[in-house]
C-alpha cells in the first residue's frame, strides 16, 4: 500500500515538473522587481511590423535550438504591433507549449518575461514605411480574427494553419510582397530557420541584447 502511494506521488510530480518546464503560461503573475524586460528607451524604439526574437524556457525550445542551428541563440519569434502607447506581440503558439492555440497579442513584458535572459533580438524590415506598417497591422488584425490552428506539421505550404516564422512569411512575402528574398535561399533556409529575420541584408538589428 504504502509503495503503491510513492509509486503515484513520484508519477504525480514528474508530470508536474514535465508541465512546468513544457508549458509557456503567459498569463501567469510576476513580480517587476525581477522581471526580465525591455526598458523605457528600447520600447520606445519598436515600431508596428519590427520582429522580435527570444530563446522560450523548456524542452521544446532547446530542442528547436539544436535542429536550427541559428547564429544568434533564438527559438521563436514575433511581430510587435504599436496602438498609441500599448505594445502587443502577435505570435502563434501551440496549444502544447502554452494556454492558447495559435495566433496571440501578447504584452510585450509578458512576452519578453517568457525568454531566456538576455536574448531578446529586434530587428526591423529594410525600406519599410508607415504605409507599409499600417497594412502589416492590418493582416495581424485578420489573421486574429480568423483564429488559425497552430501548424504542428511545420508546413509552410498550407495556409490554413499557421507555424510562428510561417505567419510572417506569410504577411511579408506572399500577401503585402514588401520581402523579396535571395532565389538562392533554399525552402529550409527559408522557412526552417529565422537566420532571414536577421539577416543583414534584409534586416537592420534594433535591439540586440545577446552582445
Amino acid at each position: 500500500m504504502i509503495k503503491t502511494a510513492i509509486k503515484i506521488i513520484l508519477v504525480i510530480s514528474v508530470v508536474l515538473l514535465a508541465y512546468k518546464f513544457l508549458k509557456d503560461d503567459s498569463n501567469r503573475p510576476y513580480e517587476s522587481s525581477f522581471l526580465y524586460k525591455l526598458n523605457a528607451n528600447e520600447k520606445s524604439k519598436l515600431q508596428s511590423g519590427d520582429i522580435i526574437l527570444r530563446r522560450g524556457y523548456g524542452l521544446v525550445s532547446t530542442m528547436i535550438l539544436k535542429m536550427m542551428n541559428e547564429d544568434y541563440d533564438v527559438t521563436h519569434l514575433g511581430m510587435v504591433v504599436r496602438q498609441n502607447d500599448t505594445l502587443k506581440i502577435a505570435h502563434a503558439l501551440s496549444s502544447s507549449v502554452s494556454n492558447q492555440d495559435g495566433l496571440r497579442l501578447q504584452a510585450i513584458d509578458s512576452f519578453v518575461h517568457n525568454s531566456h535572459n538576455r536574448t531578446i533580438l529586434v530587428t526591423r524590415l529594410k525600406n519599410i514605411d508607415s504605409v507599409k506598417q499600417e497594412k502589416i497591422v492590418n493582416q495581424i488584425g485578420y489573421y486574429y480574427k480568423k483564429q488559425l490552428p497552430f501548424d504542428h506539421s511545420f508546413n509552410y505550404k498550407d495556409s490554413t494553419e499557421h507555424y510562428c516564422s510561417e505567419l510572417i512569411w506569410r504577411i511579408y512575402e506572399h500577401n503585402l510582397k514588401i520581402l523579396k528574398v535571395s532565389d538562392t535561399l533554399t525552402d529550409v533556409e527559408k522557412y526552417n530557420t529565422l537566420k532571414t529575420f536577421y539577416d543583414p541584408n534584409y534586416f537592420d538589428i534594433i535591439i540586440n541584447h545577446q552582445e
